[in-house]
């Protein structure tokens, strides 16, 4: 093909036939910046497939780790509902006023049945029930703090890739980890350790209350104690709350994300 237009500039260099020349250089010159343009232009194809596949493969590595996080917020909603009602339970027990959620600006919490392995799951009693209130006491010191994975999301913006997702999607995704953060910030685990140390004052930590004829005497007379139960009760209700809405977004984003991918 080179000798063949070679051959061409020559015969019309030879023929001293200049205007023809020059349009055959013209024409020769505008084919090479075709042939330029039509190369950039899979080049770019070839790039913007190649990242689109990588994308996808975080968006689909993202959607799995958002649904391993429903599996951490079902177990807050759990172990968070049994707290606030056992915890309720035991302010009943001790004789004094209730935490009134409603009176605090915020909704009633109902009791979600536990499937943990060391669940209570007979249920909040109606009556004293020594032995349920030595398993609400063990349990108030175990505020667990769940970690939820973030390592897709923090490779997407290492990577720069994260600028590359639907906008939409985006401003999603920085609502959900911000609100989770915020929501999520071991205040009852604090709450919890005060407890401990206040009982810690009596020789008592909150496992050792089977030894005592009435573990409710704990509390009796020190509304320094009541008060904090009172307060995991709210913060406990809150995270349930807090994780539920967690959960709704959570189903929405794995949506946007599947949408995303199909694109």
């Amino acid at each position: 093909m080179i000798k063949f237009f070679r051959r061409i500039r020559f015969d019309l260099m030879e023929k001293n036939k200049t205007g023809k020349y020059l349009k055959y250089a013209i024409g020769e010159i505008v084919l090479v910046v075709i042939g330029i343009l039509i190369a950039l232009q899979i080049n770019n194809w070839n790039e913007n497939r190649l990242n689109n596949k990588v994308l996808n493969t975080f968006l689909v590595n993202l959607k799995q780790e958002l649904q391993g996080e429903q599996n951490i917020l079902n177990s807050m909603i759990e172990w968070h509902s049994f707290k606030h009602h056992s915890m309720q339970y035991l302010l009943k027990m001790e004789g004094t006023n209730l935490y009134d959620p409603v009176a605090d600006g915020k909704t009633s919490i109902p009791y979600f049945a536990s499937n943990q392995d060391d669940a209570w799951h007979k249920g909040i009693p109606k009556v004293y029930d020594k032995d349920f209130i030595v398993y609400a006491f063990s349990r108030m010191h175990r505020a667990v703090m769940y970690p939820f994975p973030k390592s897709t999301i923090e490779e997407l913006k290492s990577t720069g890739m994260y600028s590359e997702i639907d906008p939409l999607l985006k401003n999603k995704l920085r609502i959900y980890y911000i609100t989770k953060e915020n929501d999520f910030n071991g205040k009852v685990q604090i709450l919890a350790m005060e407890f401990q140390a206040s009982i810690a004052k009596d020789g008592f930590i909150t496992t050792d209350t089977y030894k005592l004829d009435d573990p409710i005497s704990l509390l009796k007379d020190n509304p320094k104690r009541i008060g904090l139960v009172k307060r995991m009760i709210r913060e406990s209700g809150w995270t349930v709350l807090s994780a539920q809405r967690a959960l709704e977004s959570n189903n929405e984003l794995i949506k946007l994300i599947e949408q995303e991918i199909a694109e």
